[in-house]
This record gives C-alpha cells, sequence and structure tokens, in this order.
C-alpha cells in the first residue's frame, strides 16, 4: 500500500491517478486553502491609505525581532519609492490640467452617450468636484482620471494622429467637442510620464500587498513555535479560518471524491508542520502555485508571494522525508527571470538530499488532446536509490489517438455507432452463431487484427439518443450570445493579438480563469447544432483525465478554476508506471 501525502492538493490528480490505476493507498495528509485567503491585503492605490499601511506594518515589525531587519528594509523600499513618486507629483502644475478635465467631463456626453459611460463619468466629475489641488492623494486622482480618459480615446482613436473629421467613439462621447481639452491633457500626461507615476505606485500597492502577508504570516509562525502539540497546532490554524469553511471549493471537492478524515486535511501549507509525519510517507505530490510564474500572469517569479510557496514544498520534503516526491509546475518556471529561478530551485531540490530528474512534458503525448506542457520533477530520497531496480526514466511519449471532440458530451460516442451495414452483418444469426460477432458478451471474443473495419468482434447495444432536444436544454447556458460570441471571435486589443480559432482537436491549455470567457485565441470553444459554446466542467474534467465517476459537488465557475489548476491525470499515471518499474514501495528497506 502506498502511503500517499499531497500539498497544493487540487482535486486530487495524483489520487485519481492511483485509483485508475488499481492501486491500493492510504491518504495521510493533503493540504489545500482554496484559495481562501485571510493573510494578504488589497492596498488602493491611494496614497494616504499606502502612507497609513507603511505604518501599520512598522508597528508589527517593531514586535518581531527576528525578522525586523529583513521586513524594515523592504517597508523603507515602498517608503522611497512612494516618495520618488510624491515628489513628482508635487512639481506638476495641476490648475491648468484641473479645467481642461472639468471640460472634458462636462461636454463629451450626450443624450446618445451610452448609459454605462454617463454613469462612469458623472462619478469622475464628482471626484474631480471634491479636489484639493494641495491634497498630493487628491493630486494622483487627477492623474488617474487623466489617464483614464485618455485611454477611452485611445480605444476608437490615434493620439499622435488627431484630424478632427475623422475622430470616432464606441461609447458615442464627442470627442471632437473636447479635441482641444483632449490635446492638453495629453502632452501634459506625456510630459511628466503620468504612465510611470501610476504604475510606480501601483507597484508600492502590490508589494505592500504581499509584504502585508509575509509579516502576517511570520507573526503566526510565532505563535506555533510557542506549541508542542501537532494537534493544538492544528486547531489554532483551523480557528483562524473559522467562519471561511464554506469558501474552500477545493476541499468540497476533494472531501466529496476521497476518503480522507477531517483532521488530516490541512489549510495552510505555510503553517503546516512536517515533522509529524517524518518518515510515515512513501509517496509525496505538489506543486507550488504556478500564477507567479505563467505566462498568462506577472512573473514575479520567487518574489511573489505564492512564488515563495516552493520553499514552503522543499521543507516540507525536508521534514516528512517521503521515499519519493513528485513536483509540478509550469514551463516558464524555467525560463523565469533569465533563468535564474530556476538556477535557484535546482540548489534547493539538491539540498534536499534526494536524487532527481526533471523534464518538461506534454499532455498531448499522453492520451490526452490537449495541449498543456508542465516542468514535473520526480526524487528519490538517497538512502532508497541502491535498493532500486534500475534508474528511473521519464516516460516516453505515446501516440495521440484522439480529438477534443471525442471528449465533448454530445459527440464522444457518434463515430462509434456502426452504419446500416454494419448494423445487420453483426445481428446477422449465422454470424452471431459461427462466433464472428457478440453483441453484450461477457467474455470477449478473441481478438483479431482489424477487426473494427469488417465487422467482426465485440459490440454493445446502446440505446439511441432520441433525446437530442434534453442534450440541447443540457448544454443551453453554455451556448453563447451574439454579444459574448463576437467578442470572443474577435482578434483582440492593440496591445494584444490572438488567432480566433475554435473546433480543435488539440485544445489549448485549461486554465483557471476560463470561466471569464477570454477569446477564441486564448481559450477553447466548441460547435454544437451550429452554435458556438464553452466547455461544459464535466468536458474539462475529462480533458485532465478525470473519469466521470469525479463527482461535480461545487458551481460550475469553481469547477472551472479547479480543473484548470489540475495535473493531467493521466501524465500522472504515465509517470507512475515509470516509478513502480524502478521501486517497489512495499519493499523492505535495507
Amino acid at each position: 500500500m502506498i502511503k500517499l501525502a499531497t500539498v497544493f492538493s487540487g482535486i486530487g490528480a495524483i489520487e485519481h491517478a492511483l485509483d485508475r490505476m488499481g492501486l491500493e493507498h492510504k491518504i495521510v495528509f493533503a493540504c489545500d486553502n482554496g484559495d481562501v485567503d485571510i493573510l494578504s491585503k488589497k492596498i488602493d492605490d491611494n496614497i494616504n491609505e499606502i502612507e497609513d499601511e507603511i505604518n501599520s506594518l512598522k508597528k508589527i515589525v517593531e514586535n518581531n525581532a527576528k525578522k525586523e531587519d529583513e521586513f524594515s528594509k523592504q517597508l523603507k523600499q515602498c517608503e522611497n519609492k512612494l516618495k520618488k513618486a510624491k515628489k513628482i507629483i508635487s512639481e506638476i502644475q495641476f490648475e491648468k490640467l484641473d479645467i481642461n478635465l472639468k471640460e472634458i467631463l462636462k461636454k463629451s456626453m450626450n443624450s446618445e452617450t451610452k448609459k454605462t459611460k454617463i454613469k462612469e463619468y458623472e462619478c469622475l466629475k464628482s471626484t474631480m468636484e471634491c479636489l484639493d489641488l494641495n491634497d498630493e492623494n487628491l493630486i494622483f486622482e487627477q492623474i488617474k482620471i487623466t489617464l483614464k480618459i485618455l485611454n477611452d480615446f485611445s480605444k476608437d482613436n490615434d493620439l499622435k494622429k488627431l484630424d478632427k473629421s475623422k475622430i470616432k467613439s464606441s461609447d458615442n462621447l464627442e470627442w471632437e467637442v473636447v479635441l482641444e481639452n483632449i490635446k492638453f491633457i495629453s502632452s501634459i500626461s506625456e510630459k511628466n510620464d503620468f504612465k510611470k507615476i501610476q504604475k510606480d505606485v501601483k507597484e508600492v500597492c502590490e508589494y505592500l500587498g504581499m509584504l502585508h502577508e509575509r509579516i502576517n504570516t511570520q507573526k503566526i509562525h510565532k505563535e506555533l513555535e510557542n506549541m508542542k502539540n501537532y494537534s493544538d497546532k492544528k486547531k489554532y490554524v483551523d480557528n483562524l479560518y473559522k467562519g471561511k469553511e464554506s469558501q474552500n471549493k477545493v476541499k468540497q471537492s476533494y472531501m466529496a471524491n476521497y476518503k480522507i478524515n477531517e483532521e488530516d486535511f490541512h489549510w495552510n501549507v505555510s503553517f503546516l508542520d512536517g515533522k509529524q509525519y517524518k518518515n510515515k510517507v512513501d509517496l509525496f505530490v505538489g506543486g507550488s502555485p504556478c500564477q507567479s510564474f505563467s505566462l498568462v500572469g506577472k512573473q514575479r517569479g520567487l518574489e511573489d508571494t505564492r512564488g515563495t510557496l516552493f520553499y514552503e514544498y522543499a521543507r516540507l520534503v525536508s521534514e516528512i522525508k517521503p521515499k519519493v516526491f513528485i513536483y509540478e509546475n509550469v514551463k516558464a518556471v524555467l525560463s523565469n527571470d533569465d533563468g535564474r529561478t530556476w538556477e535557484t530551485m535546482q540548489k534547493v531540490f539538491t539540498d534536499l538530499d534526494y536524487t532527481w530528474k526533471q523534464t518538461v512534458l506534454n499532455a498531448k503525448d499522453f492520451g490526452i488532446p490537449q495541449n498543456r506542457e508542465r516542468i514535473f520533477v520526480v526524487g528519490f530520497r538517497n538512502d532508497i536509490v541502491k535498493d532500486m531496480k534500475k534508474g528511473f526514466k521519464f516516460p516516453e511519449p505515446v501516440g495521440l489517438d484522439k480529438k477534443m471532440q471525442d471528449f465533448l458530451l454530445d459527440n464522444v460516442s457518434g463515430k462509434y455507432y456502426l452504419p446500416k451495414k454494419g448494423v445487420a452483418f453483426v445481428t446477422d444469426e449465422e454470424n452471431l452463431n459461427k462466433r464472428y460477432t457478440q453483441i453484450d458478451g461477457e467474455v470477449s471474443l478473441c481478438q483479431k487484427k482489424n477487426q473494427q473495419f469488417n465487422w467482426h468482434g465485440d459490440f454493445v447495444f446502446v440505446e439511441e439518443n432520441k433525446d437530442m432536444e434534453k442534450t440541447m436544454q443540457d448544454l443551453e447556458k453554455y451556448f453563447l450570445s451574439e454579444k459574448v460570441k463576437k467578442y470572443v471571435l474577435a482578434t483582440g486589443t492593440k496591445g494584444f493579438y490572438s488567432r480566433p480559432e475554435i473546433d480543435l482537436e488539440i485544445a489549448r491549455p485549461l486554465l483557471t480563469t476560463m470561466h471569464k470567457m477570454h477569446r477564441a485565441g486564448v481559450d477553447n470553444y466548441v460547435t454544437t447544432e451550429g452554435r458556438i459554446r464553452k466547455l461544459t466542467p464535466r468536458e474539462c474534467l475529462r480533458l485532465m483525465g478525470f473519469c466521470d465517476s469525479f463527482k461535480i459537488e461545487v458551481s460550475d465557475t469553481s469547477m472551472y478554476q479547479q480543473a484548470g489548476n489540475s495535473i493531467v491525470v493521466d501524465v500522472l499515471i504515465a509517470i507512475m508506471t515509470e516509478i513502480l518499474k524502478c521501486y517497489d514501495f512495499d519493499q523492505e528497506e535495507t
């Protein structure tokens, strides 16, 4: 029996893989907070709020001598960056800008302007009326309003080629009336680099949000250090999330599909003491959050709070000392920060006292029609290497004989039905008596070469789906409206181009954000009965290697997120098959 433990457990890809392989296993523990965040804080790009947050964190740091120098230095960096932005703001003459912004907001709207835009601009007008040009924070609001207006204008026009006769507005704003005002605020913005000011302030906000999480995490660690009992530690952490239990949709899916006791499911990897499981785990599987490395994220790497969770995974390997570990992440880990991130991670893996290998595997090479490349690291504890039958090798690609269409609810069985001539041959009494064919047999006939092409062999009786109307009703909410269809089939905006394609044979990578319905150059869309629709949650699960026996206990949105965040089961099956060729988990260690 394989003793299994997972962190960032998600919907249990390795658990499902072991089930599909028929391998007996016991879940020692699992850990996933389901993105329930109690530690970080969103800091708005408001100068007063930023300064309040810096002062608040300073007070916490003063009471934490262990990390005081590190955190104080980081807070000082935030302070200095904010001071630079404030200095630039203080040197800008905003009186004329103020007059021009008010003119634009007053004269650009008319009865034809879109209601949403009127509401938005009326709100901006109210903000402008409250501005005090002696208040740095309110002056910063002017910068944001300026950039907002210029962005709206640039959607349909080129700021560098302003021809009054060619001015357009998809929001039905009268830009030509305020064209001179637009020219003025554009020149002020360019001269003082408003975009850089806003970017710098936003970066301070984001960094402070991560720092808030790190400082509060350290504060909790200090509390846990004073507890010697593992049970008390778990109760303390569980209490931190009290009242948030229903928000952890990942746990809800996990508990519905796998046998695990409540006390063995942990909330937060950062607060999990691995020493309680030392030498009690055979196989340890996980992959720290990929957003900090992903190409669709900001790629902050190990500097991002989510990126630093890689160190927590490594810490747990060191404390638990499993016989084998499997680590998974996005391929972009290798190139993040010009390769320096992966260089650091390699050193960490090597220091764990494990013999390890890494490679990039693509789901489409292992029977799943999804173009999903991921890096996998497999490590064997050095003291068991001598007991291995042979050295570990990653699995070789296998042929792909299925298309995405084979995984769709409405198309999955169509290609396997026999034509009328085939039905006549298979059901012919003489052919049945001679055992050329068999229908719903308990023991299959001897398999012969090319039997599928000449209607010999085993067949099953399936009642014809006469209720296509019911199927279409079930799919109805996944079809796109004309408005949404127009959006998803667009090529993109000025800053981002993607070629829209639907009905692909090999799916694009399923994203955790696919519920937001990105354009057809990013997400997957299919055609049913001549209508375009998005994939259903069940279809997404199939494309991740999960059988239909997997219970869906959460909303569509949550299931899309969980499927997109999972590891492809078939890839794990291929890896586990190779692991078992070189190591027997049940053998006695020498």
